[in-house]
C-alpha cells in the first residue's frame, strides 16, 4: 500500500461575484488569480481579479463569449466568438483595459489556443485531419502559417501549456504527442486517451483504467498508479502548475437513482480529495488548487501528515 505523506485540504471557499452558466476560466497573473465568466445570454465575458483580502474585484467585460485565455507580454489574451459567432482575439492590461480587439481570419471547427514564449503560437483546427499552427502577432492581428500537421487518425487532441502547444496523435495501438512549437515528436507507448499537463520542468501525462488513475512524466520510466473507484466512467484533464495534478470528474448513480457528480483531485504521495457537485474548472494558483463550482471558488492547500 503506497503510505501518502500529505493530504489536500479545504482552506478557503469564496463566494463567486456571479454565477458560471457555461464555463470558467481561471488564470494566474504575476501571482494574481483571474476569473473569466461567460455570461452566454448577454454573449459577454466578466474578468475578475482575486485580491489580496480574497474578494474579487471585477476588471473587464468583454464582448465575446470566451473560449481559452494565455498571459502573454504583460497582457491577458483572450480567445472566444463574437455576437456573430466570429474568432475574436482581445488583450487587456491588468487594469483591465483593453489593448488591441481583432478578429481572426481564420474559419475554425475546433477553436484557437495560444501560447507564450518568445513568439506567441497560435493553434486550431478547420477540419479534422488537419491541425493548423503558426506564429500571431497581437499588434498586427498578422498569423505567420507553419506547415499544418496530418491527423492520419482523427481526432488529435490540443492542450495549451503556458509557454507551448502540444497534441496527442493516436495511431494504431499506441499514441504520440507532438510539440506544435518546436515540431518533436515523442512516443507515448500507450494507446489509452491522455491528459496532458505541465509543472515548472516537466511535461506529464496521465490516463484512466477500470478502477486506476496512472501518472507518467515525459522522459521519465516511473509510473505511479492510483485506485479510484470506476475511475475509467469520469473524464480525465491534466491542471499545469507547481505540482502535477489530475482531475477526473464523473456522473454517478445514487442509490435512489438520482444523479450525482464527484470529482477527484490527484497528485503524488498525496492522498486523494474528493468532493460532490459539479466542478466547471480546476486550475493552479502558486502553492494551491482551485475549484470553481456554480456559485464559489473552493481554495485548496496541501498539509503534511505528521
Amino acid at each position: 500500500m503506497i503510505k501518502n505523506n500529505s493530504f489536500l485540504k479545504i482552506e478557503k471557499t469564496i463566494s463567486l461575484p456571479i454565477a458560471v452558466e457555461t464555463q470558467a476560466i481561471a488564470i494566474t497573473w504575476n501571482e494574481e488569480l483571474y476569473i473569466l465568466i461567460n455570461s452566454a445570454a448577454n454573449k459577454e465575458t466578466f474578468v475578475f481579479k482575486l485580491n489580496t483580502s480574497l474578494s474579487f474585484e471585477k476588471i473587464a467585460r468583454l464582448p465575446l463569449l470566451s473560449t481559452s485565455a494565455t498571459i502573454c507580454k504583460q497582457q491577458l489574451i483572450v480567445i472566444g466568438a463574437n455576437s456573430e459567432g466570429k474568432p475574436l482575439v482581445i488583450a487587456i492590461n491588468n487594469s483591465g483595459e483593453i489593448q488591441r480587439e481583432n478578429i481572426l481570419e481564420i474559419t475554425p471547427t475546433i477553436w484557437p489556443v495560444m501560447a507564450c514564449s518568445n513568439e506567441t503560437i497560435i493553434v486550431w483546427q478547420e477540419n479534422a485531419t488537419e491541425i493548423e499552427r503558426g506564429y500571431f502577432n497581437v499588434e498586427t492581428n498578422k498569423i505567420e502559417k507553419l506547415p499544418s500537421i496530418s491527423v492520419s487518425n482523427p481526432p488529435a487532441i490540443i492542450f495549451p501549456l503556458k509557454e507551448e502547444i502540444v497534441a496527442t496523435l493516436s495511431e494504431k495501438n499506441k499514441t504520440h504527442l507532438i510539440n506544435l512549437t518546436s515540431g518533436e515528436i515523442t512516443n507515448l507507448d500507450n494507446s489509452q486517451p491522455m491528459a496532458i499537463g505541465k509543472t515548472i520542468n516537466s511535461i506529464f501525462y496521465g490516463w484512466l483504467g477500470k478502477d486506476t488513475v496512472s501518472l507518467k512524466f515525459l522522459k521519465n520510466s516511473k509510473e505511479v498508479n492510483f485506485h479510484l473507484k470506476n475511475a475509467s466512467l469520469g473524464k480525465l484533464n491534466a491542471i499545469s502548475g507547481k505540482e502535477a495534478t489530475l482531475w477526473i470528474q464523473k456522473q454517478e448513480t445514487e442509490i435512489d437513482n438520482d444523479y450525482q457528480w464527484n470529482s477527484a483531485i490527484i497528485q503524488e504521495n498525496t492522498a486523494i480529495f474528493e468532493i460532490e457537485g459539479f466542478i466547471y474548472t480546476v486550475g493552479s494558483w502558486n502553492d494551491k488548487i482551485i475549484l470553481i463550482q456554480n456559485s464559489r471558488l473552493i481554495l485548496l492547500k496541501k498539509s503534511i501528515n505528521n
